[in-house]
């Protein structure tokens, strides 16, 4: 058994009702939080309810709705003057990913010199001056309520880092399956796609451990068990309930284990192309990125084969038996099919500024193989 380190969330607060609990919760934060999350989230009332739950605790608060999908590097540093502007002494991150991953990086901003984007891209480092973060989840996929990382897109490089720094841990975890009910299906299985790679990937790493493959191989049993349930009815609290609890499980799986190879393909492909969500880039290149990986660990790809199709030992087949179920949009294939010059640019890119997420791979990669994923895909 190899040596590891392992790191956990401050605290969480996992539950039915949880939400309304906040201004307990994050009661040792601060005195002013800023509450950050999007358009769409005001609408639903629920950020002023939040700010309502927090003001019967005594806390004041702020609202920035700012946030937007594969958040930029405007976007964090206009929230972060207004943290400022507002007085504001702790963050909140009302939401899914997005909104969590914009939390953290104005939590950095408002305490360190300058724009957020030269510690996104770590050649600033990040301190223990960033403010107490608060995470407050929405959706079921991103993990971010219970990661030490943020992902921060630059549109003018084409950059979207995965940023991690302990300091940006949040302090307050709090997962309410109610919050859950109302994501529509394509973002119930975008998210919860998000939530398997997370698991597949934190498990079949190099920096995998006894520890986070426990998280992980419970993750991925409760994606088999619960995934189809939320997509096919959303109201259905116990499966909600379970998805939860696999995004959990799963975040703090790559805490500590990480990502591989599909997930920085990935990335780099969002970076490219804002307009394609995350989970959709993923599926677009999980099949055959599956099959390069599983040429190694044999006995961690059959697990993760038989937790969504059990009885089968092919991780690829059991891919496809249970994916086949929903319905993606696969916008990188629709948008592009087979483009050369597509390929090359994406390949090229894996290898540079994630080039470290890429050597966790459980199959050493090169921007060869990469090219080939991608190409195979766009089939």
């Amino acid at each position: 058994m190899k040596a590891f380190e392992f790191i956990m969330p401050n605290r969480i607060s996992f539950g039915i009702g949880k939400f309304k609990e906040t201004g307990t919760l994050v009661a040792d934060l601060g005195k002013r939080g800023l509450i950050v999350c999007d358009d769409w989230s005001v609408s639903t009332g629920l950020p002023a309810e939040l700010a309502e739950i927090l003001s019967a605790a005594g806390i004041e608060s702020a609202i920035y709705s700012g946030v937007i999908p594969n958040p930029t590097v405007e976007v964090i540093d206009a929230g972060a003057k207004i943290a400022v502007d507002k007085g504001c002494d702790f963050v909140i991150g009302l939401g899914g990913g997005s909104s969590m991953d914009t939390a953290k990086g104005i939590a950095v901003a408002v305490t360190h010199a300058g724009s957020i984007w030269p510690y996104a891209m770590g050649e600033k480092e990040i301190t223990a001056a960033t403010l107490p973060i608060a995470a407050i989840s929405t959706t079921s996929g991103t993990g971010s309520q219970c990661t030490c990382f943020a992902v921060i897109s630059n549109p003018e490089t084409r950059q979207k880092p995965g940023v991690g720094s302990p300091h940006i841990l949040p302090r307050r975890a709090i997962v309410d399956p109610e919050l859950m009910l109302s994501a529509p299906p394509q973002l119930t299985i975008n998210t919860g796609f998000d939530a398997f790679c997370h698991a597949v990937e934190a498990y079949t790493s190099t920096a995998a451990s006894e520890l986070s493959d426990l998280f992980a191989e419970k993750a991925l049993k409760l994606v088999g068990r619960y995934l189809e349930r939320c997509y096919r009815a959303g109201k259905d609290l116990e499966a909600r309930t379970g998805m939860a609890l696999a995004d959990t499980c799963a975040g703090i799986a790559i805490c500590n284990g990480v990502v591989t190879l599909p997930h920085v393909i990935a990335q780099i492909i969002s970076a490219h192309f804002s307009d394609i969500p995350h989970g959709d880039a993923l599926y677009s290149i999980y099949r055959e990125a599956l099959k390069f990986n599983s040429r190694a660990l044999a006995e961690k790809h059959r697990f993760i084969a038989n937790a969504i199709d059990p009885g089968n030992n092919d991780v690829v087949a059991a891919f496809e038996n249970f994916f086949d179920r929903f319905e993606f949009r696969n916008l990188l294939r629709d948008k592009f099919r087979e483009n050369p010059a597509v390929i090359a640019s994406l390949a090229r890119d894996t290898f540079t500024y994630m080039k470290g997420i890429t050597e966790l791979n459980p199959v050493a990669a090169t921007e060869e193989d990469a090219r080939k994923i991608l190409s195979e895909s766009l089939k």
